[in-house]
């Protein structure tokens, strides 16, 4: 004997249909906050080392560990208020969860072999990651900018492979700039005009 669901009236039917559409919504502004925080943040420390080693600085490098310092503190607290309010978990944000998390775990690795080895193999690696997470994320989001930015990403990490060291700093500035800020304002946008992706 199969047990019988009880159907659901109208008003809870345009209850869930309404948290549904809520937790959309707020997923798209999460992520463009992430978004433009980290892609910010990194562009303006990249470019930072840049002038810095073109001015001859003997540590050009200190922008970066200052900047994420910043970013991780501002980071926790959003995502700390972000779960405090999360009433519905989806399967898409469930999913941005493990792949941010991979992403972050990889980008320590990859610190670490900087720090090893010398950053000149790294940052195309890094470039690379930030096309596979954004290019992911836009295929979750179906919003394209993400998935042109992420692919823009693997044709910058295949010059940065070829490419000086200072100029590799660059590429690192504009694929933050193709993959983070500008899907990012685009999707803050998109998301504050209430339009659907």
């Amino acid at each position: 004997m199969e047990p019988t669901e009880k159907p659901f009236s109208a008003p809870e039917s345009l209850l869930l249909i309404q948290q549904m559409i809520q937790a959309a919504k707020q997923d798209l502004s999460d992520h463009s906050f992430d978004l433009l925080l980290w892609g910010w943040l990194v562009l303006v420390a990249a470019l930072s080392h840049y002038i810095l080693l073109q001015a001859g600085y003997n540590k050009p490098w200190l922008a970066w560990p200052v900047l994420m310092g910043i970013g991780t503190v501002v980071a926790f607290v959003n995502g700390a208020r972000r779960g405090r309010r999360e009433r519905v978990r989806t399967a898409q944000s469930d999913f941005m969860l493990f792949l941010w998390a991979g992403f972050g775990i990889l980008m320590l690795m990859l610190i670490g072999v900087g720090v090893a080895s010398g950053w000149r193999t790294v940052y195309p690696l890094i470039i690379a990651l930030y096309g596979l997470s954004t290019f992911a994320t836009g295929g979750a989001l179906r919003f394209r900018p993400l998935i042109w930015g992420g692919a823009a990403c693997w044709l910058l990490a295949t010059v940065a492979f070829r490419a000086a060291f200072d100029t590799q700093l660059l590429l690192v500035v504009a694929a933050v700039l193709v993959a983070y800020v500008l899907p990012g304002h685009m999707l803050r946008s998109q998301y504050r005009r209430g339009r659907a992706l």
